[in-house]
């Protein structure tokens, strides 16, 4: 696991925190907080907006295109090649934001892996918007939310973000690669 405080330039990170906090960005709500049916007990909701995903094959567990869902994705893009600075991407997989609403408690959503059916170095990171008393747990270790931090680990860790108490929402990015 790895943390990078201020990730972005500053510049760049302000235009894509504007993009995300703006009156005209569409988000959808989700009723689940994990799209794996298979998990029970996800009582819990967010709203998201997905860049871009590729789909895959189940049985052979080859990845198809990875098709953009959003005419957002070409401003955010450019994150994939400031992780590639840090960690090889091969193949953009997914890149989703999430925003939670203050509920006025601490809710943990539902402990999940990014495509658990997969095991081919699939790296997963978490993007923060926001800075806030909510944040992100990976396996035993939480990580408060701070703005412009990412934080990349295995796919194979299991994660889930918790809601915030102290500002109307929380943003966050969450992307993965091969």
């Amino acid at each position: 696991m790895n943390s990078y405080k201020n990730f972005l330039p500053n510049l760049f990170f302000n235009k894509l925190n504007d993009i995300v906090t703006s009156n005209n960005f569409q988000w959808y709500f989700q009723e689940k907080t994990v799209r794996n049916k298979l998990l029970e007990g996800d009582d819990n909701f967010m709203f998201t907006h997905m860049l871009c995903d590729t789909k895959f094959d189940i049985n052979s567990e080859l990845d198809l295109e990875t098709e953009e869902k959003s005419n957002w994705f070409p401003f955010f893009e450019p994150i994939k090649y400031f992780i590639d600075s840090k960690f090889k991407v091969k193949k953009l997989l997914r890149m989703k934001l999430n925003l939670y609403t203050n509920q006025h408690k601490k809710i943990n959503h539902q402990p999940h892996v990014d495509y658990p059916f997969k095991n081919q170095g699939i790296k997963t990171a978490v993007f923060n918007f926001t800075t806030c008393d909510g944040g992100t747990n990976v396996g035993d270790i939480f990580y408060k939310s701070v703005s412009n931090e990412i934080i990349i680990f295995n796919r194979e860790n299991k994660h889930f973000g918790i809601v915030q108490t102290n500002t109307p929402r929380r943003i966050v990015l969450n992307i993965n690669w091969k």
